[in-house]
């Protein structure tokens, strides 16, 4: 079949790109390290992640995602053996039961901005879920629900907080041209200035008022002299609170732990919060201090001197984020929540904490949406998952 000179020019250029499963150790330093290699200067908002954190996430002995799951990291080169882009596909047996649902994902991605190197990324992650008879590719998402998802749509000139995503400008475009779509746009949110927001302001309705006058809750600091017993609960919260949010599939107790653990030592009980209703927990509040900017001088590494940066500073952090917060079901709409934030103003006003930051919130979560508004919190970037039909 003869080719026209622009249908060469595409043919060519397609094949000058290839993607490739990532087969040995050499491979996968090369994947860790290719963001910020190749994608991030140094004077972009991105924070690299450690190196080690990303080997023990893909480590199929260590993480128990890979008791109900697949997953397949993915190169692409150019014609000079370049390493041009990354992904993970990714395969989680647990969201196909518990939403009905034939979903492959993608996660960590990243990409020079050249549309056929981003295609053959993006097929051969369609290849691996067609291979699982799968009917959908979703992303970005980093494997569980407890973990960064998205591509930045606005912010750019906003930097991410912990646990926040960050991504390429370019990236929308790139991925539409790659054949996928915009599906389920979140926003993040910031409070500047935490001495300004009025917790009472919170407390305005009659059932929160209610539920403080009768003395049937209480809201405490997370206890952790019983470390084991109190995430455990926070767990069992977060399932109950999550069950019905979209994409969201209940963390066992070996993903909490892989996930939570680590952050052990870094955590301030003050601004974690567990709310009890006649003694028995019904919901919680997840914040950390805001080690972004420590993380960002440590380049990914957690070598002697890097490590020495971290302890140093870590005591300086005058930021926070708040990770992740949820109410029973069956006690959601009833005031708890609002109570919650304005008793973790409160805390962070007293643990001398200057601004917090909210992770994602989903559009379509009105309720959050209501209450962030009343805190007087603004939107700080918007990100969309992208998705196509296999």
């Amino acid at each position: 079949m003869r080719l026209g000179m622009s249908e060469k020019k595409n043919y060519q250029e397609a094949q000058a790109f290839s993607a490739q499963s990532v087969s040995s150790k050499a491979e996968l330093e090369e994947w860790v390290r290719f963001p910020r290699r190749e994608i991030y200067t140094s004077a972009s908002h991105w924070v690299p992640p450690l190196d080690q954190d990303l080997q023990h996430m893909l480590d199929r002995k260590k993480n128990p995602f890979f008791r109900y799951g697949e997953a397949r990291p993915l190169l692409v080169r150019d014609a000079q053996g370049k390493i041009a882009g990354r992904l993970l596909a990714h395969i989680s047996y647990r969201h196909i039961t518990r939403h009905n649902e034939r979903a492959a994902f993608f996660g960590y991605f990243e990409c020079r901005e050249e549309v056929e190197a981003g295609r053959a990324l993006i097929e051969a992650a369609a290849e691996f879920g067609r291979e699982r008879d799968c009917v959908v590719l979703r992303g970005p998402f980093n494997m569980t629900a407890m973990q960064e998802m998205g591509i930045l749509q606005s912010g750019f000139d906003e930097a991410p907080a912990v646990d926040e995503t960050y991504t390429a400008p370019y990236y929308p475009a790139l991925l539409e041209a790659c054949g996928l779509q915009p599906a389920f746009p979140v926003t993040t949110f910031r409070i500047d200035d935490v001495s300004t927001v009025d917790p009472e302001i919170l407390l305005g309705g009659e059932r929160q008022h209610r539920l403080l006058a009768d003395g049937h809750l209480r809201i405490r600091s997370a206890n952790t002299r019983d470390y084991e017993r109190e995430f455990e609960t926070l767990r069992e919260l977060l399932n109950d609170s999550f069950y019905q949010n979209r994409y969201f599939v209940p963390i066992t107790r070996e993903e909490f732990a892989f996930q939570i653990g680590p952050y052990k030592r870094l955590m301030d009980p003050t601004i974690n919060l567990v709310a009890e209703l006649d003694g028995v927990p019904c919901g919680f509040v997840v914040t950390v201090p805001d080690f972004n900017p420590l993380l960002k001088q440590m380049h990914g590494s957690m070598g002697p001197r890097s490590l020495w940066t971290f302890l140093r500073g870590r005591s300086h952090v005058r930021d926070a984020v708040l990770i992740i917060m949820g109410v029973q079901q069956q006690l959601q709409n009833r005031g708890i929540m609002r109570v919650l934030h304005a008793e973790l103003i409160r805390a962070l006003c007293r643990g001398g904490y200057r601004s917090l930051t909210i992770t994602w919130v989903a559009d379509e979560n009105l309720g959050s949406l209501a209450t962030l508004k009343a805190l007087g919190a603004r939107p700080l970037h918007t990100l969309s998952l992208y998705e196509r039909t296999l």
